[in-house]
């Protein structure tokens, strides 16, 4: 009966282990750099910046603030996995009854996906600079390069108005105008309260505001800052494109959404302090030094004791490598990483019953694909 059990439960993971290779095939020819659909996003680009340095309002100007501009939106847009962007063409493939399907409009899918990569580079760039960050994305953050310094607070400025700029030419004239506008001003005015969250909650010594990092407060940074953005924005961006898009009740995708920009936010944490620089393009212990409230600091509080509670509250939020050194040591000594992937992982196999169960084979596909991308890393 033991042997017949084993080789029972043997099979049932073999099954897990081959449907998720199958997803994971499905994702990587979604998202993946060498993948047809990449290929054909990434085609779009140029189209994008031309459309954008045909404005009237920057061909009138001087040579140098047009080829700036043009140095500035590259930069800030190079590398990345650029998943945010694309999930918009992606959304609206998945999303569109294949009767109604238009490539006009999958064209114009594409084109809005950089659009908010671009409006990504400014929030990018902004972060940056609150965080004294060094590197983004394997190069040298924007406002340290030597030609830029403080100018860079007004190029944020500029990459967001050149956003803007490209989404009022491309779509202005479009009847979806009206709630496109209100969509992107929603996704970055949550957005910036997020941000605004985040640096209001951060820890030091001389603020003694430990009392402030609870499960509450990142999950509430987490749904500002990450669910507003990363899905809830490219997704009904999507369902504006969508024949009668406007009709589908979503309040079941945005409930997982929701749960997935958690994941999204909790995997960002991870990446900054177990992930090394080759892998991430950043120098890792970033948000220890800058004193965050994320969901290792907390649930590590949660799991300390007297005398180690003392020493998160006088080494956390300091810039000293050997005090980030050693708040790594007490989160290796509460096995934080092993914690965090039992709850990864028991969220993820939640989230996919949830998913499987939408009533829709493209809503189903849509966020399975997502989740895995996640799950890889990519999105």
């Amino acid at each position: 009966m033991a042997s017949l059990l084993l080789r029972k439960t043997l099979c049932l993971n073999q099954m897990r282990t081959l449907h998720r290779s199958a997803v994971a095939c499905s994702v990587l020819n979604s998202y993946n750099i060498q993948s047809q659909s990449r290929r054909d996003f990434d085609k779009v680009l140029p189209e994008v910046i031309d459309t954008l340095l045909a404005s009237p309002k920057l061909t009138k100007q001087l040579p140098e603030v047009r080829s700036w501009v043009e140095k500035l939106v590259n930069y800030t847009m190079d590398g990345g996995k650029h998943g945010k962007g694309m999930t918009v063409p992606f959304a609206y493939q998945k999303l569109e009854d294949p009767k109604y399907f238009s490539e006009e409009k999958l064209h114009s899918a594409q084109f809005f996906g950089w659009c908010l990569e671009m409006s990504l580079g400014c929030l990018t760039a902004m972060d940056d600079i609150i965080d004294s960050s060094k590197t983004r994305r394997g190069q040298t953050c924007w406002y340290l390069r030597p030609e830029v310094g403080t100018s860079a607070i007004n190029d944020c400025f500029l990459v967001h108005h050149c956003f803007m700029e490209a989404v009022e030419m491309k779509f202005g004239n479009d009847p979806i105008y009206p709630d496109l506008a209100k969509l992107i001003n929603e996704a970055l005015l949550y957005t910036s309260i997020g941000q605004n969250l985040e640096y209001l909650l951060k820890y030091s010594k001389e603020r003694n505001n430990l009392d402030k990092f609870t499960m509450e407060s990142i999950e509430a940074i987490a749904i500002h800052k990450t669910f507003h953005f990363s899905l809830r924005y490219p997704l009904l961006a999507a369902l504006l494109l969508v024949k009668n898009g406007k009709e589908i009740d979503t309040t079941e995708l945005m409930s997982i959404g929701l749960e997935l920009s958690k994941i999204l936010q909790f995997q960002n944490d991870h990446k900054d302090i177990y992930w090394n620089q080759a892998s991430s393009g950043k120098v890792g212990g970033e948000d220890i030094q800058g004193g965050k409230c994320t969901w290792f600091a907390v649930t590590a509080l949660q799991r300390c004791n007297e005398a180690q509670r003392a020493i998160f509250k006088e080494y956390y939020g300091s810039k000293d490598p050997e005090h980030v050194k050693r708040i790594k040591q007490l989160y290796d000594e509460l096995e934080i990483d092993k914690v965090y992937e039992k709850f990864r992982n028991s969220t993820y196999e939640n989230l996919e019953h949830r998913i499987r169960k939408l009533p829709r084979k493209g809503e189903t596909e849509l966020f399975l694909e997502i989740m895995e991308a996640m799950r890889m890393q990519i999105f």
